[in-house]
């Protein structure tokens, strides 16, 4: 097995005002070493307007919220985690789009190394 594997989890189209919740439980022992968050709407809205949570086995790893451009850009621009998410532990992810009017899709890519 490689060194680190991408998971990629559909977000799908989060309406106005609107929240979605989406959860993956870990089939091996990883290293969550950075997300990323990808829009993928047909007309950019932008992450700015997608507030984030998320947690690893009900440990939350955000006060409050941070904003999804937190997660937005290259790999050298990334903040790095470096979070056990082992075996059967469950990574849960809560977006919230605050934008008045617009949905925002987006796809989430979690970096997953082999501890």
């Amino acid at each position: 097995m490689p060194f680190f594997v991408f998971k990629s989890i559909d977000l799908e189209s989060i309406g106005a005002g609107s929240t979605v919740e989406k959860t993956w439980t870990s089939d091996d022992d990883y290293i969550l070493k950075r997300m990323y968050i990808i829009e993928t709407s047909e007309t950019a809205v932008g992450l700015q307007f997608l507030k984030v949570t998320f947690w690893i086995d009900n440990t939350p790893y955000v006060k409050d919220f941070v904003n999804a451009k937190v997660f937005e850009g290259y790999k050298n621009q990334q903040v790095e985690l470096n979070l056990p998410l082992s075996k059967g532990k469950t990574f849960k992810i809560s977006v919230s789009n605050i934008h008045s009017t617009s949905a925002i899709s987006a796809h989430l890519v979690l970096e997953l190394w082999k501890e």
